[in-house]
């Protein structure tokens, strides 16, 4: 028997469940988005921390909110 076949086939089946993962991760990643009511990113510049500020020089950081509840919790 010749089971050449199982290669191939496997390959595709792998493939098509990444792609289905991956549409169904973005239609979600849209859905959040677009909710006015999902918490923003601590990293979003609208966010609660206003933006990735610790990645600018200390000089032009804005002022800390330390006091900020926990955004996943």
């Amino acid at each position: 028997m010749d089971y050449a076949w199982i290669v191939p086939l496997l390959a595709l089946g792998t493939l098509l469940a990444v792609c289905i993962f991956a549409l169904v991760s973005k239609a979600r990643t849209e859905e959040r988005k677009h909710d006015p009511s999902a918490p923003k990113s601590t990293l979003a510049k609208d966010g609660p921390q206003d933006g990735v500020d610790l990645l600018k020089p200390v000089e032009e950081q804005g002022e800390r909110k330390p006091n900020v509840p926990p955004v996943l919790e």
